[in-house]
This record gives structure tokens, C-alpha cells and sequence, in this order.
């Protein structure tokens, strides 16, 4: 059955009601942990889901967090008249779902609100107007697989290793939300040396009052006195330390700037984020999110990428990372007076892109046909069978061709 049909339902509390239907085109999958219903969804590309809330007295905060963070999914609530009555059931409502059904549910009228939700989704994915679930963005399978490292993360201590501008700080303030923790920043290049135990102090001592997720940014720049006090100190069951680190793996024994009690610490759960150029076609995902999200704000109606511009943010090696590819997207659309944003307005000129060395018929051709399919699976969320019938090629040849130019889904 395509992925593309893929319906969740999420249900949250104890003792709620399971549609036993299938219907024709449609396969049902039924989560009731958020946790396991978001590594569901950073791996699936279902684009509907139903919140069953009926049984609930009131809107959870912690689920609210949650939905956030999959505002890219068209969620339908299902609850009851009485639950509707009240002002934060309709609030939820208002600020987290496409639709909503009161129970007793009429399935056949359930479906065909999902059948529009799902057509919608459609509408935008074809016109490059919703490419992720979320601000946390990215299907490369290395990247993927933080993110299924941070859903399963049960410890106090989590490390984030990473080149600057690849989103440690957004991954930290994702971890945060998903398990419904307040958020809160330690910026080791903010805050003067003799000032850093107290902000320290006063962050966990919040933890009484509230769980917190605490992200030290720049620990690199820590003194080892500093370190040694982070190190020993016995932390409360309410605070989740997460490490914002621009050492790898590989360079930690070797640095010096680490006592040896921290870079334990530090080890003890190590996520290494990898630099935008390493990620494939999230370069132009992401492009795409940052150009719709961006010029919207701008109250532009910018419909997309020239291929030139397409090509050179395949290319380009983005030193800076995330930061930088919108820092490009910005620059560019202060320029742009057409429908499309091209590489000039965003300053990725040819000396920046790496200079083909072969200029071959036939190696032109190659990259022509890599460039066709990386354009076409891009347009259709990664779907094969979708990408061969635009190519007009049978599945077989569009496996094989990707297989040649090692193109990543």
C-alpha cells in the first residue's frame, strides 16, 4: 500500500475507542505514546493523522508541545459535544487541527474529511509549500538517526557534536518539547566566566518548580573549573543537561581543553550532527522550507527555485551550514522580483560551486538524468513508484539509475 496513504491515529489516554475499518486506499496505524508516534512519523510520510482526545477532561499541555512540533501533519480531533463546550478544548482545537468530529463518529463522514485534508497536503507537497512535519527538518538517513536517538534518549546527560550553524539548538529545543520540558540556554560565549556557576545554580534550582531542559551551549569555551563543578555536581531527577559541542568524536581525547571528568561526562551519550554538505538532498529541502516560510513572512509570493539555483545549492559545500542557507535565502529574496529565485540573487556565483572536469556529451547527459530524478523524487516526497511514472521509466530503471548515480532518498 503507498506511503502516501498512511493514516495515523493517535491515542494518547487509556480506554479509548479503535476503528476496526479499513478502507479501500487507506491503512490505519495506531499509536498511543507520543514517543513512539513521532519515530513513526520522522520515518513515514503520512501527512494526515486523528487525535482520539475523547476521553480526556482537558487539553495536555505536553501534547500541545508535541503537536507543535508536527504542524506539517493535518490532525482531525475527536472528542466529545461536552468536551466542545469548553474554551480550552475549542483553543486546542483552534490552534492544533484541521478538522475536528464529535462522537459518535460516522466513519464515512470521518473519511471524507480526511480524504480533503489529505488532498490539501497534496496541493501544497506539489506546489513545494510543506516539505516536513515540523521546524526539525531532514530526511537523510544520518540525520534521521539522530533524530530516532533523540526520541529513545532516557538519561540526564545528552551530547550534541556538530559544525556550527547545524541545528544543536533547535535539535535541544525539540528534545525539550517533545518531552514537555521547559527549555533553557547556557551560552558559554554570553556570560563572563565568574558569572557562569551562578547562572548555573539558579537554572537547576528551578527544578523544583518545574522540569527543565538545560543546553550548555559552547562547551568547549568552559573553564576547567567550571567543568569540574558541572561534573560533580548531583543533578535533580527534573533536569536534562544537553551539550551544545563543536569537537567531534574523534578530536575529544585529543583536545586540551577538557578535564578528564567532563570529557566522561560528555561521552556518555554522544550525538553527532552532520554538516549540511554531508546531507544530500536536505540542502534543497531545506532551501525550499526557509524559501516558503521566508517570503511568506516578507509577504512575497515567491514560487520556488530557478534550476540554476537548484544546481548550485547542490553543489555549494555551505561552509556555515543551516545558518548560512538561510542567511542566502534572505540575501536572495531581498533581491528577487520574479516568481522564482535564481542563484545570482542569492550570490551563489560560479567561483563559489566547484567547476565540472569533465565536459563530456555524455557526462553532461549523467548529470542531466542525476539532477532529473533528485528533482522529480524531491517533488514527490522520496516516493519511487510516483518518480518513475513522472520520468516516464518502469520502477526497475529508475532503481537502477539511482543505484548508478548514487543518488540518497
Amino acid at each position: 500500500m503507498a506511503l502516501e496513504r498512511e493514516l495515523l491515529v493517535l491515542q494518547p489516554y487509556s480506554g479509548l475507542r479503535v476503528w476496526n475499518s479499513q478502507y479501500l486506499d487507506w491503512s490505519l496505524v495506531r499509536h498511543s505514546s507520543l514517543e513512539t508516534a513521532s519515530l513513526y512519523l520522522n520515518n513515514s510520510e503520512t501527512s494526515v493523522g486523528i487525535i482520539d482526545c475523547s476521553e480526556s477532561e482537558k487539553p495536555s499541555f505536553r501534547l500541545a508541545r508535541w503537536l507543535d512540533n508536527y504542524n506539517g501533519v493535518s490532525w482531525i480531533a475527536v472528542l466529545s459535544q461536552r468536551q466542545l463546550l469548553k474554551s480550552e478544548w475549542q483553543l486546542f482545537i483552534a490552534m492544533h487541527c484541521y478538522d475536528y468530529h464529535t462522537t459518535p463518529v460516522s466513519e464515512d463522514r470521518l473519511f471524507i474529511t480526511i480524504g480533503r485534508a489529505y488532498g490539501m497536503t497534496r496541493l501544497k507537497n506539489k506546489l513545494s509549500l510543506s516539505f516536513q512535519k515540523g521546524e526539525v527538518i531532514g530526511r537523510h538517513e544520518r540525520f534521521q538517526s539522530v533524530l530516532v536517538s533523540l526520541q529513545s534518549h532516557k538519561r540526564k546527560y545528552l551530547t550534541l557534536s556538530g559544525e556550527q550553524g547545524t541545528g544543536k539548538r533547535l535539535l535541544a529545543k525539540n528534545f525539550s518539547e517533545l518531552r514537555g520540558l521547559e527549555f533553557i540556554e547556557l551560552d558559554a560565549n554570553r556570560i563572563e566566566p565568574g558569572a557562569y556557576i551562578s547562572h548555573f545554580e539558579s537554572i537547576t534550582s528551578q527544578c523544583s518548580r518545574q522540569p527543565v531542559c538545560l543546553y550548555i551551549n559552547g562547551v568547549e569555551q568552559i573553564p576547567g573549573s567550571i567543568q569540574s563543578h558541572i561534573s560533580n555536581r548531583v543533578l535533580d531527577e527534573n533536569l536534562k543537561l544537553v551539550f551544545g559541542c563543536g569537537v567531534s568524536s574523534n578530536e575529544l581525547d585529543n583536545v586540551c581543553f577538557f578535564i578528564p571528568e567532563f570529557t566522561s561526562l560528555l561521552r556518555r551519550c554522544w550525538i553527532e550532527v552532520p554538516p549540511l554538505r554531508e546531507r544530500g538532498r536536505d540542502k534543497l529541502i531545506l532551501a525550499k522550507y526557509y524559501l516558503y516560510k521566508i517570503s511568506r513572512s516578507q509577504g512575497k509570493q515567491v514560487l520556488g527555485f530557478s534550476n540554476d539555483a537548484e544546481c548550485a545549492i547542490d553543489k555549494y559545500h555551505w561552509p556555515g551550514n543551516v545558518t548560512e542557507l538561510i542567511e542566502k535565502v534572505i540575501s536572495g529574496l531581498s533581491r528577487c522580483e520574479t516568481e522564482y529565485l535564481n542563484a545570482e540573487a542569492m550570490e551563489l556565483n560560479d567561483d563559489l560551486i566547484p567547476e565540472c572536469s569533465n565536459l563530456s556529451l555524455r557526462k553532461a547527459r549523467e548529470e542531466a538524468d542525476a539532477l532529473a530524478i533528485k528533482r522529480v523524487l524531491d517533488l514527490v516526497s522520496g516516493r519511487p513508484g510516483r518518480a518513475a511514472e513522472l520520468l516516464c521509466i518502469s520502477r526497475a530503471s529508475l532503481h537502477r539509475l539511482i543505484a548508478r548515480y548514487g543518488i540518497r532518498r
